[in-house]
């Protein structure tokens, strides 16, 4: 079988715009299925709930938006046709200084390599697993707002007052997307091509006169 890279852009690209409460992504399969939702509800900010931070630093998040009507047609179909064939632990080599537009984390992290398989043809991918901050009001969160001022959770008399909701750190941890990860993608002539996707400059569309 042949390497395939550009599953996994797909994936990025797919899952950014949706509003309202986010899947846990418990495992890279929950991120592969809220990739592929994302396509098909239209909802860029489910693709991007996908996309683990260092990805978003490389791509940012106003980019994939702007685009997401030229990413989406594109690849959509693409990730909707991938089918996951195994899920093993792995853990990230040290970075080369190897140029491009590749996404390399740390070396040391521990993450899980998932190949996807599509058309017969197959990709290995890196996932690592993040923890979102507590929301604001959450007995998790580090202060809150009241007003105009922000207070530390031991600056108010009464924090939980304002801290009530419970988001245990279970249902803020993600399996994320880590890609173009370079020892993975190095060989890879579609994920080559959903680089070069991402990273074309887009522009805003220019505001009509009334």
């Amino acid at each position: 079988m042949k390497r395939i890279a550009p599953l996994l852009l797909l994936a990025l690209l797919a899952c950014s715009c949706v509003s309202g409460k986010r899947p846990v992504l418990r495992e890279p399969r929950d991120s592969l299925d809220a990739m592929r939702a994302a396509f098909e509800r239209d909802d860029s900010g489910l693709f991007i709930h996908t996309l683990a931070s260092p990805v978003l630093k490389r791509y940012s998040e106003y980019v994939i938006r702007l685009g997401w009507g030229e990413i989406r047609p594109n690849i959509g179909g693409l990730v909707a046709r991938a089918r996951l064939v195994e899920v093993e632990a792995y853990t990230t080599v040290q970075p080369d200084d190897v140029g491009g537009s590749y996404v390399w984390p740390k070396g040391g992290v521990e993450g899980k390599r998932a190949r996807l398989q599509v058309d017969g043809e197959w990709e290995d991918f890196l996932f690592v697993h993040e923890v979102d901050p507590a929301p604001e009001n959450a007995k998790q969160a580090t202060g809150f707002w009241v007003g105009d001022r922000y207070y530390i959770r031991r600056e108010h008399d009464s924090p939980e007052t304002y801290m009530t909701e419970d988001a245990p750190e279970k249902d803020r941890t993600h399996w994320r997307l880590v890609f173009p990860y370079y020892p993975f993608q190095r060989e890879g002539k579609l994920g080559l091509k959903l680089q070069q996707e991402m990273a074309r400059e887009r522009k805003a569309p220019e505001k009509k006169d009334k």
